[in-house]
């Protein structure tokens, strides 16, 4: 089976869910967060090889050994989850949770589109100066960033594109680029930059500075796979079936 592994409010991952069983990708099972927070079964042991067996509350066992790909658009644990715990202990039992989902997404086995890191469950969650740093080594043009004790969080995380510039969300997976046309040097740079943070896709926001030079503005992990279209649905499922067959 594949799966796509996500929060049930993630209309975007659901509507890759959709077009990947359109495209015949089948069996394909959707487990989100919430399904996977009232789970009656788990187990997940490392010695001699990682294996996961899930039995969720509505009849189905997700078993490793019957798993050939996963999208995974996890960001954690669902907070009905955490909302178990008393009070006092929802910090500790979050950490824990948190250890416990990367590890067990980690082993899952073929391919895993956005396997789990240290920083973020699908896919490293940055803070802006690393990635404009990170996107200046790839080869993007980037803006100057500057971050006080005075900014807000919505200054030191949000777009690092100018108010009433002309923007562009591209996604790349895999080393080519979804959702829009750039010149071939901003397209090996946005690639350049997924490469670099070691993830397979990843949502990469771009602005046109004075020069008329698309600019990095920002990057994540989980973005808004509709912008890729059918191309990058296309190439969700033929990375899907290639990583079975591997």
């Amino acid at each position: 089976m594949w799966i796509v592994l996500c929060s049930a409010t993630d209309t975007s991952a659901l509507w890759a869910y959709q077009g990947l069983r359109q495209l015949g990708i089948a069996p394909l099972e959707l487990v989100t967060a919430e399904a996977l927070s009232t789970a009656t079964h788990w187990e997940h042991s490392l010695n001699g090889g990682a294996h996961v067996t899930i039995r969720l509350a509505d009849g189905r066992t997700i078993c490793s050994s019957n798993i050939r790909g996963v999208l995974n658009r996890l960001s954690g644990p669902a907070p009905e989850l955490l909302q178990r715990a008393v009070e006092a202990d929802r910090e500790y039992v979050q950490a824990e949770m948190y250890a416990f989902y990367l590890s067990w997404v980690h082993s899952l086995p073929g391919v895993v589109i956005n396997r789990p890191t240290p920083l973020g469950l699908s896919g490293p969650w940055h803070h802006p100066s690393e990635w404009v740093y990170r996107a200046s080594r790839a080869g993007l043009p980037t803006p100057p960033y500057r971050l006080s004790g005075r900014d807000s969080l919505d200054e030191a995380f949000g777009t690092l594109a100018p108010k009433g510039a002309t923007t562009l969300t591209l996604i790349t997976l895999c080393g080519r680029v979804y959702g829009g046309f750039v010149p071939d040097s901003t397209a090996r740079g946005c690639a350049s930059l997924a490469e670099s943070a070691g993830t397979d896709v990843l949502g990469i926001s771009l602005f046109l500075n004075s020069d008329a030079r698309w600019t990095f503005a920002g990057a994540m992990p989980l973005p808004d796979l509709t912008v890729g279209g059918e191309p990058l649905l296309r190439a969700l499922s033929s990375k899907l079936i290639e990583g079975a067959r591997s």
